[in-house]
């Protein structure tokens, strides 16, 4: 626990050697504060404060803005406290106590104070009076707590341990709504007891978790199917080896995120137990409810679905067992509003589905043409591969359904088609297939503005082959379609040769011209560079072939020509 510094007003001056007061001094106690932080069990910090007070005022039992509040009193109780809230510890001791029953610095950390920065945290003490009077007084809480008050002012000590109580009392507070929620759910349909203690209420949890795992095997397929209520036992199990409230606290903000979560659990499994036939009814038809989503376009059947969420719940059927037949009659008014909404849905969506294969189809012959071209290399880097993964994705996820005429039978069970399983809040994937479409006509516009540059189309046109002729017009019209059915395979073999040994050509072109120049310098040193240069470029002109075509593709030159040719 780290504490900040007294309250400002008060005197800083050093403390003396510890006193040895007298109870019931006549002197009176003026009234102290002082502010503490403490660190929780999950790392958090709080803030609350220690009050000294010379007897009880109701305004002491309140906790305004802090976390926490420690009362200590001058003066044994006279009477009842009255209500005092949640995280307020008021200690009053044995007899009477004045001027011993003071928050005070230490000597020794007086003298830290001095050494160390401005802003250093102190320690507080009281007299060994003091102590041994609070000791043996009272220590009262609302709810009670697992520690007594010789834990917190140990007699032969002059530090009180407010760490423990202050972090006692964030663990009472923090448990304390879980507590209310496990006790009205083991109570129900009587009246919980009002601030149940922990040890009251574990026996009864134990009773409950160990009487629904022995029931669990019956409702095995159902469970499967939920693992949030097949997981019930488990979790309670986990909360019922909670020795302290502390440990009680920790696990149960762990395990369920609200109250309302841990009481639905207990419910659960007194369900199962005292009425297994309706529970199991009971939770098929909240798993229908689940499954049953429904869109914002819906406000009526939205409603219908949340009304019969809250009617159909198994603290209804514990506590209230005699609704069972309206909470199942808001069930069926809900499935007979949900039914034909549902296969109105599911039949436009197997009809824009439809509608998607086609446009997708319309796609087969960019698609193909597109991944034929990206294969030719010295038109450059290949081009949308992204959106040609993704119109091979698409398929697999707009695959037709094949219950359209008889998906209502299948209604009468479950919530949703059980081929396409799709909600009432799933829509076809419209722009998806509209953006693929974008990007693989701007993909293949790209590799047929390469195929139409100059320099390209010379290429191409220095054959004498009729398709490539008829290839070529394609190209200049843009057309796709008739693109993809004359580029086979063994054109596209044939375009990538006329490349690349149009390529090596372009390399060798200027070696050629450099043999055919007379040579100023005959010198051995002269010819052998000059030899040597000519060996690279055509090294690097058949290397560039070879990592573009097959082995037996290779270009070769001609023995007595100055031409590559195919080998």
């Amino acid at each position: 626990m780290s504490m900040s510094r007294f309250d400002p007003h008060r005197d800083r001056q050093p403390p003396g050697p510890p006193e040895q007061d007298s109870a019931g001094g006549a002197d009176s106690l003026v009234e102290q504060r002082c502010r503490l932080a403490v660190v929780d069990a999950q790392g958090c910090e709080h803030y609350g404060q220690a009050i000294v007070s010379q007897d009880w005022r109701p305004d002491l039992g309140q906790l305004a803005d802090d976390d926490f509040c420690i009362v200590i009193l001058g003066e044994p109780l006279s009477g009842r406290l009255g209500a005092i809230a949640a995280g307020v510890a008021v200690c009053a001791p044995s007899e009477a106590v004045h001027r011993g029953l003071r928050l005070r610095e230490t000597a020794t950390a007086y003298k830290a104070r001095e050494e160390q920065a401005p802003g250093c945290e102190e320690a507080l003490a009281l007299s060994s009076s003091a102590m041994t009077a609070l000791a043996n007084g009272q220590l009262l809480e609302n709810p009670p707590l697992e520690i007594s008050p010789a834990d917190i002012f140990p007699p032969r000590e002059t530090a009180p341990r407010l760490e423990l109580l202050a972090q006692a009392l964030l663990a009472q507070r923090a448990a304390q709504p879980y507590l209310h929620s496990l006790a009205v759910a083991l109570a129900a349909p009587a009246d919980a007891a009002p601030d149940a203690r922990l040890a009251e209420l574990l026996p009864a949890l134990s009773q409950v978790r160990e009487a629904a795992r022995e029931k669990a095997p019956r409702f095995q397929d159902l469970l499967a199917d939920m693992p949030r209520m097949a997981s019930a036992p488990e979790s309670l199990a986990s909360l019922s080896e909670a020795t302290t409230t502390a440990t009680f606290a920790e696990t149960a903000c762990r395990l369920y995120p609200s109250p309302g979560d841990l009481a639905e659990d207990i419910y659960l499994c007194r369900a199962l137990v005292e009425n297994p036939d309706d529970a199991g009814k009971t939770a098929h038809m909240r798993r229908f409810l689940i499954e049953a989503v429904v869109p914002e376009s819906e406000p009526e059947l939205a409603i219908d679905r949340t009304l019969a969420l809250e009617e159909l719940s198994f603290a209804t059927l514990v506590a209230e067992p005699h609704r069972w037949p309206a909470m199942r009659a808001t069930f069926e008014r809900f499935r007979q509003r949900y039914q034909p909404a549902y296969l109105k849905h599911h039949q436009q969506y197997c009809e824009t589905i439809l509608t998607l294969h086609a446009q997708l189809l319309d796609m087969v012959s960019h698609a193909q043409a597109l991944r034929r071209l990206n294969t030719l290399r010295e038109l450059g880097p290949p081009l949308g591969a992204e959106a040609l993964a993704e119109y091979e994705d698409i398929p697999q996820r707009i695959a037709p359904c094949t219950l359209c005429t008889t998906l209502e039978r299948e209604l009468r069970e479950a919530p949703r088609c059980p081929v396409c399983g799709i909600s009432m809040n799933d829509e076809p994937p419209w722009e998806d297939v509209q953006r693929v479409k974008r990007r693989l006509e701007r993909a293949l516009n790209q590799q047929l503005q390469r195929l139409s540059s100059k320099a390209v189309h010379q290429i191409l046109a220095a054959s004498s082959e009729a398709r490539v002729e008829q290839f070529i017009q394609l190209v200049q019209a843009s057309q796709a379609r008739s693109l993809a059915d004359v580029l086979d395979d063994e054109l596209l073999g044939f375009l990538r040769r006329l490349l690349i040994e149009a390529r090596v050509k372009s390399l060798l072109s200027p070696v050629f011209a450099k043999l055919q120049e007379p040579i100023p310098d005959l010198s051995e040193e002269a010819v052998e560079d000059l030899a040597g240069e000519v060996a690279r470029v055509i090294h690097d002109a058949f290397s560039t072939s070879q990592q573009a075509l097959p082995e037996k593709e290779w270009p070769q030159l001609t023995p007595g020509t100055s031409e590559p040719s195919a080998a």
